[in-house]
């Protein structure tokens, strides 16, 4: 069982290494300092596993056994999908940096969880980078195009998916902040920040993922308040289709004329009018607001045509049938690899991106580690929520932040597959964090789950910073 104390030089370094890869996760063109940060967290994990630190103790000393089986099997079965895989090499290293670091960084930032002290310093750096984040979103506004050349600061600028999908994952952090009276306008700030940062995008699936992240942070706390249900859900909907109309008007608005849908004008002639009236070039104020109208509609049809999702989804569905059980091997870019060559050219010219992946998580899932993969992918997410809905009664704030973490995450990648590399590594930092916060809440209310009881002796285990709260019924 490991122990780490804040004061100790295990607690002040992992605590120093987790908020440095907080800071440079969140950029991009800093990997050596990521993987300079990862080496030297697994060096302090493996140093705490293997010194006198491994020892009895009241602590929680690792997370539920249940969701360590299902790490464990993600990690064994994409590891060895390297012996059938289509490229052996892209394969290992994706499992390094998709399935190594981010477990490793998942227990460190688990310990990290557990201490009070260390927990507000790493909330101030995830705070500080959603700031720098905003600023440089409204400054560089019109170079964030990821074709458009990276001026200054602006290059170490992710592209606008991974950038918006970070954003989007630590509005939950910031959300569960706001309910200490210390950090408050601290979580306020930061939700706001990421809410810019991810509109500046552009990305259309960015509102609809933080539509279903805020339903489920402001999701009534009594099944009786339905009525205050309804009007949350209804405001969240009418937000999330005019912040869709509007991203797709700003994004719409460099195309060609000649990709726009010919809709003919309608002309409106009075018939009642004289001859005068009817010579008139002016335009009738009716027709003026039935040009708009149609002008509108014709920019949603521009929208939808010229999304390749369906085609692209068709074309990698059409693939599963190959390799069903098994796969083409792990990685990211694997499933293109092996079909690239069998992508139709108009689709591709339609959009050059259907040779990077399948545009959705369970599809690219699917066809890289197969059926069995897939099976074992949703079982990890699984586990990884009754996490936090086991928690619902000893800490409702983090049952909220954890269950909004993993739906916004799948509601961000149902259209697109962001999670490799850093958003991956956040991602599994993120849910760490939260449980190990959640282990600390357990332990202090002598609370029990039904894979976990809490030890008996818990009065020296309750966190200092801020009084506990009632245990709701």
């Amino acid at each position: 069982m490991i122990i780490l104390r804040s004061k100790s030089w295990a607690g002040e370094a992992l605590s120093t290494v987790c908020a440095v890869l907080l800071f440079v996760v969140m950029f991009d063109h800093v990997t050596a300092v990521k993987f300079i940060g990862l080496g030297i967290l697994i060096a302090i994990l493996a140093v705490l596993a293997g010194t006198s630190m491994l020892g009895n103790t009241t602590r929680r000393s690792l997370p539920p056994r249940p969701l360590l089986l299902a790490l464990a099997a993600w990690a064994a079965w994409t590891l060895i999908s390297t012996v059938w895989s289509f490229d052996r090499e892209v394969s290992l290293g994706a499992w390094l940096d998709e399935v190594l670091y981010p477990f490793a960084a998942f227990f460190g930032f688990w310990l990290i969880g557990k201490e009070a002290l260390n927990k507000r310093r790493l909330q101030t750096v995830v705070w500080v980078t959603c700031l720098i984040l905003a600023v440089a979103s409204v400054a560089w506004f019109n170079y964030l195009d990821p074709a458009a050349p990276k001026p200054g600061l602006l290059h170490f600028y992710a592209r606008v998916g991974h950038t918006s999908t970070l954003a989007l994952m630590a509005i939950p952090l910031f959300a569960l902040m706001t309910h200490a009276p210390r950090t408050r306008m601290q979580g306020l700030t930061g939700i706001a920040f990421c809410v810019v940062i991810g509109g500046a995008t552009l990305n259309r699936f960015f509102w609809i993922a933080l539509a279903v992240v805020a339903a489920v942070l402001l999701w009534p706390h009594s099944s009786r308040d339905r009525l205050r249900a309804w009007t949350v859900l209804g405001v969240l909907l009418i937000a999330t289709l005019a912040a869709v109309g509007f991203s797709n008007r700003l994004r719409l608005m460099d195309l060609p004329a000649s990709a726009a849908t010919a809709i003919p004008v309608v002309s409106v002639v009075r018939v009642n009018g004289s001859m005068a009236d009817m010579q008139d070039d002016a335009p009738h104020p009716l027709a003026e607001r039935l040009a708009d109208r149609l002008n509108v509609a014709s920019g949603v049809n521009r929208a939808i045509t010229s999304d390749a999702r369906p085609r692209i989804w068709a074309f990698y569905v059409s693939q599963v049938r190959t390799h069903p059980w098994l796969g083409v091997g792990f990685g990211k870019p694997l499933p293109s690899l092996a079909y690239g060559s069998l992508i139709p050219d108009d689709l591709v010219k339609l959009d050059g991106n259907v040779r990077t992946h399948a545009h959705d998580i369970f599809l690219n899932t699917l066809l890289q580690v197969g059926v069995v993969g897939l099976l074992i992918e949703l079982s990890l997410f699984g586990c990884l929520a009754y996490q936090f809905f086991a928690i619902r009664h000893a800490h409702p704030q983090l049952f909220r932040a954890g269950i909004a973490l993993v739906a916004g995450m799948l509601a961000k990648n149902l259209t697109d597959d962001f999670m490799w590399q850093s958003t991956m590594l956040m991602f599994w930092s993120y849910s760490g964090w939260l449980l190990g916060q959640s282990a600390v809440r357990l332990d202090s209310l002598g609370a029990t789950t039904p894979f976990y009881r809490a030890p008996r002796r818990t009065l020296e285990t309750v966190p200092t910073e801020q009084p506990l709260e009632p245990v709701s019924s």
